[in-house]
């Protein structure tokens, strides 16, 4: 498997100003991939972008990528976090890396020896990626969360709820704690309020884990072996300050 002699002739090819061994093409006008071949030459790095294209930004992406590709090549880790970038004009404080065929799918159908040697790397914030996440997991978040093909997204940090809520009926699947967005945590903690006999139990990127019970005196927080009283107020702060 040659990636470079298949990059460079995918169908309107075309160097990538500023980045050795980089190729850009669009297969249709919403789509706009952009190659970079690793450091040992026997891998690709790729970018796919749907909608506004920023040379620039993907550029830079994969310049990092390629400077740190020793942490995910060859590593088995399907997601990867790679910190320490920046790009003026974006929020992004991280390269992504979905470093599993299994997990990104680019090349899957009409190639699978160049999917084999894919990793797809995407502009990413530091809260998002944990970097243990298993397979499924890491589809889970790329395929169905982060939108990894947009270059103007916002920040989805990593999070991990189970909840049972009295008063409202709904609760979470099994006792795993499953993803969910940022949004979904806040709106569970703040129908907490009068529900006693509630729950809602949430962990971080780093494995830390909060606990916040409604009981008839009002609601409790549980947090490195500790608890406290926390007001219906104080919560949307707390749940936004733990995801980072």
């Amino acid at each position: 498997m040659n990636p470079e002699s298949v990059l460079s002739a995918m169908p309107g090819a075309a160097p990538v100003p500023g980045l050795a061994s980089a190729w850009r093409w669009s297969p249709n006008p919403m789509f706009t991939f952009t190659a970079a071949l690793s450091t040992d030459g026997r891998h690709n790095l790729q970018v796919n972008v749907r909608g506004p294209y920023d040379e620039a930004l993907v550029t830079a992406l994969l310049a990092h990528a390629r400077a740190h590709d020793d942490t995910f090549v060859e590593q088995r880790r399907p997601l990867v976090a790679i910190g320490g970038f920046h790009h003026d004009g974006t929020e992004f404080d991280t390269v992504g890396v979905a470093a599993a065929a299994e997990v990104h799918g680019y090349h899957a159908a009409e190639n699978p020896e160049l999917s084999a040697v894919t990793y797809a790397v995407f502009p990413a914030y530091a809260s998002e990626i944990s970097g243990s996440e298993n397979e499924e997991e890491a589809w889970g978040r790329f395929r169905k969360m982060l939108q990894p093909n947009k270059l103007d997204r916002a920040e989805v940090p990593f999070g991990k709820m189970r909840y049972d809520n009295t008063r409202t009926q709904s609760m979470s699947k099994g006792d795993a704690r499953g993803f969910a967005p940022l949004d979904t945590l806040v709106r569970e903690l703040e129908l907490l309020d009068d529900a006693p006999g509630s729950f809602v139990e949430w962990e971080n990127r780093h494995g830390a884990v909060w606990r916040v019970d409604s009981t008839g005196d009002g609601l409790e927080l549980t947090h490195d072996a500790t608890q406290e009283p926390v007001s219906p107020g104080q919560l949307q702060a707390v749940a936004r300050t733990s995801v980072q």
